[in-house]
């Protein structure tokens, strides 16, 4: 991720700057996502990757939606 993604985001507890790690999941190594689906209707799921930003003072985690505009459905 290039360091522009963090510039100025400050972490909502301290206010200290916030910066980019990468957030694993064990056993396997696949990337963490957000999906949407919807309830009874036939469409595929919407889904964006996780980008996850640390605050290095008090150790706030915040998750946020790499590609928000993704978790949109065609008919939003």
């Amino acid at each position: 991720m290039d360091k522009s993604d963090t510039d100025n985001i400050n972490c909502l507890r301290c206010e200290n700057e916030m910066v980019t790690a990468n957030l694993l999941t064990y056993p396997s190594s696949s990337q963490p996502i957000v999906q949407r689906t919807r309830k009874g209707i036939l469409s595929a799921p919407v889904q964006s990757g996780v980008k996850c930003l640390v605050c290095q003072k008090c150790g706030y985690i915040e998750l946020r939606a790499e590609e928000p505009q993704k978790l949109k459905f065609r008919t939003e």
